[in-house]
């Protein structure tokens, strides 16, 4: 009995090892793209996270009136702020996956059907709470006053267009005393990425993902023509940055087989980043040593497969991330940047959790 006791908390023991070691010896040797994906296991969720909590960290500055412009990234010579670096990272980590998924369904009605589940619901509730809830009990206009603007019903209908001029403001919400009365400056990106998706799919259904040459060639002439010529695209200038992450991340999926993840070779693109920080062709390497930081973290460090039993909260992070923002420098004014930041992470991901339960799971079901 003993030695049965014994060789059984020798093996739990062992198990931590042998895990270490092969972690380690993954470090070393790198993957594959197509390899790593078979493996069904990565650290994007985690990732997606941190990237929305970012967004509230570079967000700061720009709502809480007690906080200064002092953004880490710039500080240190980036050249990027935090809020677009996280939403470079959104981007790229959504092509990467989403071309995945049409290429795995090869439909495009079911890949409309995915990504129209995906944002939507949870966009709709964001906007109709924003606006009937939210609104409704910080205006300082009267309650009935306020529900008879057309401003307030505009506000819903607008941003639901998915348009570049979407609505930011309602009546008498955040008027005066704040640094902004922008209700959710997050929500820019979403048209970009609906309008990736509709690239994508036409992408698809022309069958331009059957070769990988050919799907580069119309990649790089789509986003050059989009550069030179933007009147040609339905996309305001403010896009073709994270659009240009999108497409790299499509990129990496159509070139899964060639593409090998080292932990050498995002440490080179990190410095040859540096190495031309100051040249024009700095966004290039920022964007490569940007990618390369990200797919190691996710295929080349310990998998938190814990987190996935909470679900997936990120996209409801991001969401509810400058409401509630707005929410914590309208009631705490003075809070100082780690106070403001934390009571904001706190709200957004409580919000986060709450929409990927009642909602966001329960639509994709409908996949």
């Amino acid at each position: 009995m003993n030695l049965m006791h014994r060789g059984f908390h020798e093996s739990i023991k062992a198990k931590p090892v042998e895990r270490f070691v092969s972690w380690l010896k993954s470090i070393m040797e790198g993957v594959s793209v197509e390899a790593a994906l078979a493996r069904r296991a990565d650290n994007f969720l985690i990732l997606r996270i941190i990237a929305a909590t970012l967004v509230i960290y570079g967000h700061a500055p720009h709502i809480a009136p007690a906080v200064e412009n002092v953004d880490l990234f710039v500080r240190l010579g980036w050249g990027h702020y935090s809020g677009d670096i996280a939403v470079d990272v959104f981007f790229l980590i959504s092509g990467f996956l989403v071309t995945g998924s049409y290429i795995r369904q090869k439909s495009l009605y079911k890949f409309a059907k995915a990504r129209f589940l995906r944002v939507f619901p949870a966009f709709f509730l964001n906007v109709t709470v924003l606006a009937l809830v939210y609104g409704l009990m910080l205006t300082t206009l009267p309650k009935l006053d306020y529900l008879r603007q057309a401003d307030t019903w505009s506000y819903i209908t607008t941003n639901l267009k998915m348009a570049s001029d979407m609505a930011w403001t309602l009546p008498g919400v955040f008027a005066e005393g704040l640094k902004t009365s922008t209700i959710n400056g997050s929500q820019w990106t979403l048209p970009a990425e609906v309008r990736m998706y509709v690239l994508l799919g036409v992408m698809g259904a022309l069958g331009l993902f059957a070769s990988a040459r050919i799907g580069t060639l119309v990649l790089i002439a789509v986003f050059f023509a989009g550069l030179l010529h933007p009147e040609f695209f339905p996309l305001h200038p403010d896009w073709f940055r994270i659009g240009g992450f999108f497409l790299l991340g499509v990129l990496v999926y159509i070139h899964r087989s060639s593409i090998k993840i080292r932990l050498e070779l995002a440490v080179a693109l990190v410095l040859l980043a540096v190495l031309t920080h100051h040249l024009a062709i700095y966004s290039v390497t920022f964007a490569l040593a940007l990618a390369g930081v990200v797919f190691s973290l996710a295929y080349l460090t310990p998998v938190m497969r814990w987190l996935e039993r909470f679900g997936d909260p990120s996209y409801g992070i991001y969401l509810w991330g400058w409401p509630s923002q707005q929410l914590v420098a309208h009631f705490v004014p003075r809070a100082g940047l780690a106070l403001h930041v934390t009571l904001a992470i706190m709200l957004a991901t409580s919000f986060g959790y709450l929409s990927w339960a009642f909602l966001e799971k329960r639509m994709l079901r409908f996949k």
